[in-house]
């Protein structure tokens, strides 16, 4: 969990040479607050994931005439939709998840320049941690119905990264990994610190403390996410969705100069959309909800309160 101790201050970087009159040139001060956390250092796997038996199988077929449409548009050629080019996006990134994490890819990874590496259309990751794909988690919650299909495929696939990479931190700690377990830490973690920010008076000390919310936040986000799409089976009691729905609203209260706002920013917060595939997908809220009428305006509230 992060910790005010564990957090640099982002002090000011030194001045440089002396520029005639006094004054001097390169000098930047001031603080950054980190809007893009790392993933923690421990849970960063030594050597790429490698998951074998993808369900390539189920990947949605791309039609002659699309592939035709491709080879056009390489060379200017003819006009293709939005929904046209988001597909291929999609299909790219499909093709880009596989490479990445297929056994053949990461042993020439592995080899290095020994062997010439074939040539591919779609960027190969090295993947040590779900954050390393974070864009393809970015990808499969704006993606509109009408692209259900691909969709679906991709959160297949990603289940299945997600999974491996569960079983492969289970045998480094020794002891079951949970994604649902980690993002609650990293919630009350983050949440103990929130009810404390008013102690602080000093701005470096509250700058510190705000960072160190925000990462906390960031991570329980993030595993809560992977908890879902990974499709654990997470406790009937559990408060994820609850703990999220707060976490972002506080995280969209924090400018761009680590200062705390009376309101969130509207642009920082996730859509209605975004939080509604949350709750389709976590099971525990949906089974609750049909039979808890306070729970159904709790629920009803929270999506209210974001832009849809």
């Amino acid at each position: 969990m992060a910790t005010l101790a564990g957090l640099s201050m982002g002090g000011g970087a030194p001045a440089g040479d002396g520029a005639p009159g006094g004054a001097t040139r390169g000098v930047v001060t001031g603080k950054y607050f980190n809007f893009n956390p790392l993933p923690p250092p421990p849970d960063i796997l030594g050597n790429p994931l490698v998951v074998a038996n993808l369900p390539t199988h189920k990947a949605p077929k791309e039609t002659w005439r699309s592939r035709w449409q491709r080879r056009l548009a390489r060379f200017h050629i003819g006009k293709q939709s939005a929904q046209v080019k988001r597909r291929w996006k999609m299909q790219d990134t499909i093709s880009s998840v596989i490479a990445s994490v297929s056994p053949s890819a990461t042993l020439l990874g592995e080899r290095g320049g020994s062997e010439k590496r074939p040539a591919s259309s779609v960027p190969v990751i090295v993947v040590r941690h779900p954050y390393h794909l974070r864009h393809v988690f970015e990808m499969i919650l704006q993606t509109p119905d009408e692209l259900a299909a691909e969709r679906r495929f991709l959160e297949l696939l990603m289940g299945r990264v997600l999974r491996k990479y569960g079983e492969q931190l289970t045998q480094i700690r020794g002891s079951a990994f949970s994604f649902e377990n980690e993002a609650r830490e990293y919630f009350f973690a983050g949440f103990k610190l929130e009810r404390q920010i008013k102690k602080y008076t000093s701005p470096d000390e509250r700058f510190a403390a705000l960072q160190a919310i925000y990462v906390n936040y960031f991570h329980g986000r993030n595993y809560y996410l992977y908890a879902l799409l990974r499709r654990e089976k997470l406790a009937p009691d559990n408060k994820l969705f609850m703990l999220n729905s707060r976490a972002v609203y506080f995280m969209a209260r924090i400018g761009w100069n680590g200062e705390l706002l009376d309101k969130p920013n509207p642009r920082s917060l996730p859509s209605r959309e975004d939080i509604f595939f949350l709750v389709q997908r976590d099971k525990t809220v949906l089974t609750r909800y049909r039979s808890d009428q306070d729970f159904q305006r709790q629920v009803k509230a929270v999506l209210e309160a974001f832009p849809a």
